[in-house]
């Protein structure tokens, strides 16, 4: 069955109130949705101010470049569940 982006939302912002940040590739893999939808619903949080992304130079791991994810402040406030 289908989700709706709604419980896509919730997802997201339940894994990052408990996570508080992550990166791109980790908060795909336990919302457990593909990296397009993710960036989708992400780009409408991100309109509200409700999460925000932050770009890594590099990787402590890899030496790569990457992007996190993480509740505002908005954010935290509004999220009570």
């Amino acid at each position: 069955m289908k989700r709706k982006v709604l419980d896509i939302k919730k997802t997201i912002l339940k894994t990052l109130k408990k996570d508080n940040e992550l990166s791109l590739k980790a908060l795909e893999i336990k919302v457990n949705t593909g990296s397009q939808t993710l960036q989708t619903q992400l780009e409408e949080l991100k309109f509200f101010d409700v999460v925000e992304t932050i770009k890594h130079s590099k990787n402590e791991k890899t030496g790569r470049p990457y992007t996190s994810v993480r509740l505002t402040k908005i954010g935290r406030e509004l999220i009570k569940f």
